[in-house]
């Protein structure tokens, strides 16, 4: 009976530890899903971030930015006017004019039309020029559990 009891017990903690993590996960809706920050060839205009919106409605990224490191720290707004991302939809922004710093691990942030982060990758680093890039994994990414690896691109397209 003792046993049964401290299982009872276990489940409750559980529960409890669960039920806290769900109600301080924050409400995703736009993530950054894939970024490619060595293509092949020259990188500046070519580096770009694909953008996915996991909410269920749909987002004006109107104002947003994203932010870079190089070759001083900043951020390139993505659109000034109205970019409505619908459920489920990708945009893929690219750095015009710039180029990221691949040699040394990187954070790059999306940010509201206020100037809120609403997503950020892990640090990233690349310095091979081979088609590869920075993908969240599961496509869109766990809330929970924040998974990025290096892996054949999939621009504009579900991350393998």
């Amino acid at each position: 009976m003792r046993g049964r009891g401290l299982a009872v017990l276990w489940l409750a903690l559980l529960w409890v530890f669960v039920s806290v993590a769900a109600a301080e996960a924050p409400v995703r809706t736009v993530v950054i899903n894939e970024v490619e920050l060595n293509p092949d060839g020259f990188d500046r205009d070519a580096e770009w971030v694909e953008i996915l919106n996991v909410g269920a409605t749909a987002v004006d990224l109107a104002g947003w930015a994203l932010t870079y490191d190089y070759p001083i720290d900043g951020a390139a707004v993505i659109s000034s006017a109205s970019l409505v991302l619908r459920p489920g939809q990708r945009h893929v922004f690219r750095y015009e004019g710039l180029r990221l710093r691949n040699d040394d691990r990187i954070v790059l942030r999306l940010l509201d039309a206020a100037g809120a982060v609403i997503d950020e990758t892990g640090p990233l680093r690349d310095v091979y020029d081979n088609g590869k890039t920075w993908q969240r994994i599961p496509d869109g990414g766990d809330p929970l559990l924040p998974l990025w690896l290096l892996r054949d691109g999939t621009k504009n397209a579900p991350n393998a």
